[in-house]
């Protein structure tokens, strides 16, 4: 067990709930909590406070005419646990996300009829789980860094497009697929062929009479058991002021009233004026967020150990702040959301910059040869990679990156031809660099592209 191995049981008080965490004059921190199971409320001062409660706790409902009349039962996605609790029922999920889209799949193997009320009325974009033989998620440096994202974008809507033919009555998304939030579900599509999974536009009324919803489009849905609304969450600490960690003011004034609540944080981690408290696993991207909650942990250690240079100056950090937020709006649609989204291994590689753990394709290169070099560029681009030098090494690292690999190509449908393609890729463009200034400018250009 982790928490055994590392001692780290007797630091942990279980059964506890924190109500206030507030900061003093001499800018530490009082929190304030109760235990449980005696009844009994407690303060500590901390020098340095980190929030890892992530932002999926407060669940956001919509406001629909008649949800007080509907005699149906209405529940929040978080509030699901089994499918077998509506068998044989008529169930409508409310949402296009991961949740809703994943919940409409697993009722349709016992609820009698299943629908699905989308606001916009249009599919999101939606990324089967595997691609090509390999996990969606899985990316390497070299096509991450060369290959620019809208071209990125076109190639995956494309396969989609082609993969899962979409009937006339259904829209697909108009926003390029790199602008907004894609799903990830590969049984969604058969579902919506074979009926099991209908799709509707946004709710207009809910009804008392024969359970009935009635729908923008002036369609009605009778006998309707359930209503299962998969709407999301807002981003809410509870237990701090919303000051520490949003805009506030400052920035509604700049982007707009619906952007008062915006959370401000630099690397979405530090409150430029409270930087003694850090808040972990506040992000939005595509990837697994395990990995970018432990290097952010690392990060935060790091700066409090002393290990790395102090943070940068109240002003720097909020130029970094706004340059992201400003470089998201631009990226992605519009939303208040937009802030915490960043690009997976973008942000993984700044973060292990800052900690000093960054792998430096020229340093893998030097340490491990050009055969574990190729590996390291056209393979797959795990957390892994993050533990090969600097700070925190493994000396593991090495051996974990190439099982890994060699697991993904012999489960693969591309193999190894596509590993030998990138090569030739790479070979390709430095002949062409080679010729329009040297080779040293080759080699420069190569390395401004892939330690930045």
């Amino acid at each position: 067990m982790y928490a055994e191995n590392f001692n780290l049981l007797p630091h942990i008080k279980f059964n506890t709930t924190v109500l206030k965490v507030s900061i003093l004059p001499d800018k530490r921190w009082k929190v304030k909590y109760i235990i449980k199971s005696k009844n009994e409320e407690k303060e500590e001062i901390f020098d340095f406070v980190m929030i890892c409660s992530g932002h999926y706790s407060k669940s956001k409902w919509p406001k629909f005419k008649g949800m007080n009349l509907f005699k149906g039962e209405q529940l929040h996605s978080y509030k699901y646990k089994r499918a077998i609790d509506f068998e044989n029922k008529r169930v409508l999920v409310v949402g296009a996300g991961n949740s809703a889209m994943d919940i409409a799949v697993e009722l349709t193997h016992v609820a009698s009829q299943v629908y699905i009320s989308i606001r916009s009325g249009k599919l999101p974009w939606i990324i089967p789980r595997f691609l090509k033989g390999k996990p969606r998620d899985h990316i390497n440096r070299f096509s991450a860094y060369i290959i620019p994202p809208f071209i990125r974008g076109k190639i995956i809507e494309n396969s989609i497009i082609k993969s899962f033919p979409i009937s006339s009555h259904l829209k697909l998304p108009t926003d390029p697929l790199i602008a907004t939030f894609s799903i990830t579900n590969s049984e969604i599509f058969q579902c919506l062929a074979a009926g099991t999974i209908i799709v509707k536009p946004n709710i207009k009324e809910l009804k008392s009479e024969n359970n009935q919803i009635e729908f923008v489009d002036g369609s009605i849905l009778e006998n309707i058991d359930v209503v299962i609304y998969s709407t999301g969450y807002y981003i809410d600490y509870p237990f701090l002021e919303k000051h520490i960690y949003t805009g506030g003011d400052e920035i509604e004034q700049v982007y707009g009233k619906d952007f008062h609540k915006i959370v401000w944080l630099y690397r979405s981690i530090f409150p430029p004026k409270y930087p003694n408290i850090a808040f972990i696993g506040l992000t939005n991207r595509a990837g697994s967020s395990l990995p970018i909650c432990e290097m952010q942990a690392r990060y935060v250690t790091s700066l409090i150990k002393g290990f790395i240079k102090s943070l940068p100056s109240q002003n720097e950090m909020e130029r970094s702040i706004r340059k992201h937020y400003e470089n998201s709006l631009k990226k992605y649609c519009k939303s208040a959301r937009s802030g915490i989204r960043y690009n997976y291994l973008s942000y993984m590689d700044t973060l292990s910059k800052d900690i000093g753990c960054y792998p430096y394709p020229y340093e893998i290169f030097k340490k491990f040869g050009f055969n574990f070099w190729k590996l390291f560029m056209f393979g797959m681009a795990t957390p892994i990679q993050y533990r090969l030098i600097g700070r925190e090494s493994w000396e593991g690292a090495k051996d974990a990156i190439s099982l890994y690999n060699e697991y993904s190509f012999k489960n693969s449908t591309r193999g190894s031809k596509s590993y030998k393609s990138w090569i030739y890729i790479l070979i390709v463009l430095l002949i062409l660099l080679n010729r329009n200034g040297g080779f040293k400018k080759s080699i420069s250009v190569y390395r401004k592209i892939f330690n930045k």
